[in-house]
């Protein structure tokens, strides 16, 4: 899917990360994309934790929606208040029908992070002003995807990964990706404050 190579890998912290990202026009909103299982959730609470942003996760909008086809309802309910300078408290009329309890809550902030597969889809390219791939080879991702999830959901898995590769292989986000961070753990580094990269398009 990807060739970029681990020719070069560069071990970089969460802090330099966090203190480019603060340098941005504000709002700002980032989008860590990648396989599941690849560490999205992850890499997006280190980061998260280092900029002090509130996460959106793609499967709250998704969730008894749709696989991937949830990207209407993130920009109108999440992405453009935010962007407008708005708090949200959006409670999917789904989750109601379906008796899921409490909402997406978003604060009147200045960084917000959207993380999920599919999170820097090209329909959202207008919205998204840091989109990162996280790099992960199919077989490391279905191993721990399967492994998290367990043996009762092998099904589900295999049914999201019939909609989740073609569409991945179709949309390419990694060609549109300012960063690109290894998911694999091929090199030596302190996963609670650094971060492999594989390419950094970043200013």
């Amino acid at each position: 899917m990807l060739n970029c190579g681990m020719s070069n890998p560069k071990v970089r912290t969460f802090a330099s990360l966090a203190e480019q990202i603060r340098r941005l026009e504000l709002p700002t909103i980032i989008a860590i994309d990648g396989r599941s299982g690849s560490g999205k959730t992850t890499f997006s609470n280190q980061l998260s934790s280092t900029l002090n942003a509130t996460v959106v996760h793609t499967d709250d909008v998704a969730w008894h929606h749709s696989f991937f086809d949830w990207y209407p309802l993130l920009i109108e309910h999440i992405l453009e208040p935010f962007q407008a300078g708005q708090s949200v408290d959006w409670k999917p009329e789904i989750w109601t029908t379906q008796g899921r309890e409490g909402s997406i809550v978003v604060p009147n902030a200045k960084i917000l992070i959207l993380e999920g597969v599919s999170a820097s889809r090209r329909e959202l390219s207008n919205w998204i002003d840091v989109p990162i791939w996280i790099e992960t080879s199919l077989e490391i991702a279905e191993q721990r995807g399967l492994a998290r999830d367990g043996e009762a959901e092998r099904d589900f898995w295999f049914e999201w990964q019939a909609q989740e590769r073609p569409l991945l292989e179709k949309d390419q986000p990694w060609t549109r990706a300012k960063l690109i961070v290894d998911g694999a753990g091929n090199v030596d580094h302190d996963p609670k404050t650094e971060f492999v990269t594989l390419a950094n398009q970043l200013i």
